[in-house]
């Protein structure tokens, strides 16, 4: 399996204001199945090993276990499909994440 990896961000209005969360999102290449690996406002080191570790996770891990390797892109990548839109919330952004995932996988079908 070839799979890339990167993140981008989502502005979400919350009780708070307006709020920046990252989106970690990984893809299988050969297939184009997507997975988000998760998002956070402010995600650290300790927040992306775990996240690498759900991914890895030999019985529900979207990534075949151990042996992955990582090679690095050049940074800046070109801003391809940037769409508008106001969420309301993480639950917002979840949801949104789960209806283009369905969609992009062709089932139709979303978690609620």
């Amino acid at each position: 399996m070839v799979a890339a990896s990167d993140f981008f961000t989502v502005e979400v209005w919350t009780r708070l204001g307006l709020v920046r969360s990252l989106v970690f999102f990984v893809i299988d290449l050969s297939t184009r199945r997507v997975q988000v690996g998760g998002m956070h406002p402010a995600p650290n080191g300790e927040w992306m090993n775990q996240a690498g570790r759900n991914l890895t996770d030999a019985d529900d891990g979207f990534l075949p276990g151990a042996g992955v390797k990582t090679v690095n892109l050049p940074p800046r990548s070109p801003n391809l499909s940037a769409d508008r839109m106001i969420l309301f919330g993480e639950a917002s952004l979840r949801r949104v994440l789960d209806e283009f995932m369905a969609h992009y996988h062709g089932s139709g079908i979303t978690r609620d």
